[in-house]
Parts: C-alpha cells; sequence; structure tokens
C-alpha cells in the first residue's frame, strides 16, 4: 500500500465522520422536542386531573373541564406516541455516535486493514440508514416494522 492508498483512506474515514455527524444531528434535536412534548404533555395531563379532583364542589364545571382537558391530553399523546418517538431518536443517535467511535478507531488498525473496517463500517451506516423510516407513531414506521429495507 502506498502513500496514495493511505491518504485515500484517511480521506474516506474523514468523509464517514462528517457523514455520521450530520446523520446525527437532527436525532438530537428529535429528542429533546419529544422529550419536551412526552414530559410537558405528561405532566400538563396529571395537573389537570388533579385539578380536577381537588376542585371543591362549587367548581364542578372547572373540573369538568381540567378532566376533559386531561382526558385530551392522554389521547393525544397516546396516539403521537412521544415516548416511543424520544427513545428511539436517542437509540438512532447513538447509534451513530458509536459509528463514529468505530471511524476513530480506523486509524489504530494496521493499515492493510482500514479499507476493509471502513467497508463494514459503511455496511452498518447503509443497515442504520433503512431504519430512519422507521420513526414511531408515523404512518411510515408502522409500514416499515413489517417489510425489509
Amino acid at each position: 500500500m502506498g502513500a496514495v492508498d493511505e491518504s485515500g483512506t484517511a480521506q474516506a474515514a474523514d468523509d464517514l465522520r462528517a457523514t455520521l455527524r450530520e446523520a446525527a444531528r437532527p436525532h438530537a434535536r428529535g429528542a429533546r422536542v419529544d422529550s419536551a412534548w412526552h414530559n410537558g404533555g405528561t405532566g400538563l395531563a396529571l395537573a389537570a386531573t388533579t385539578a380536577a379532583t381537588v376542585l371543591p364542589v362549587g367548581y364542578s364545571t372547572w373540573a369538568r373541564v381540567a378532566a376533559g382537558v386531561a382526558t385530551f391530553l392522554i389521547a393525544l399523546l397516546r396516539a403521537l406516541d412521544f415516548g416511543s418517538r424520544w427513545r428511539w431518536h436517542l437509540n438512532m443517535r447513538a447509534r451513530y455516535t458509536s459509528l463514529v467511535d468505530r471511524v476513530d478507531r480506523v486509524a489504530v488498525l494496521p493499515p492493510d486493514q482500514r479499507a476493509e473496517a471502513l467497508r463494514q463500517l459503511y455496511d452498518d451506516l447503509s443497515k442504520i440508514r433503512a431504519q430512519e423510516r422507521a420513526i414511531p407513531g408515523s404512518a411510515s414506521g408502522i409500514a416499515a416494522s413489517g417489510s425489509p429495507p
């Protein structure tokens, strides 16, 4: 292997690292958004349920409104499945981050093993990308769960 092969392998590793970091970025944001909806919605539903429970009889109309709000929030949170989406984003981000760690490992491998290690990383990236369409709570996630990539 000559210097050209080594610089090509190094460039491929740098390109792959950049691709992986870019692919993980939306999952960091998605995890924050879905966490806020899941945890915030759960907190609001609990607050509305508590209000409906503790309001005095003289405020029964407000208690019914609070119970209705709680019911709506619970139904909405279950239908949109923010909890599963949050965990899915965390999982996908961890998978991409794991591949970044493996790309960093390529530099310490013997030169004759680096190209094969990068090929394996690209194969693993392909498998992870196929899971992008399986986001929980979406129609594509339901269709993707039973069909091959």
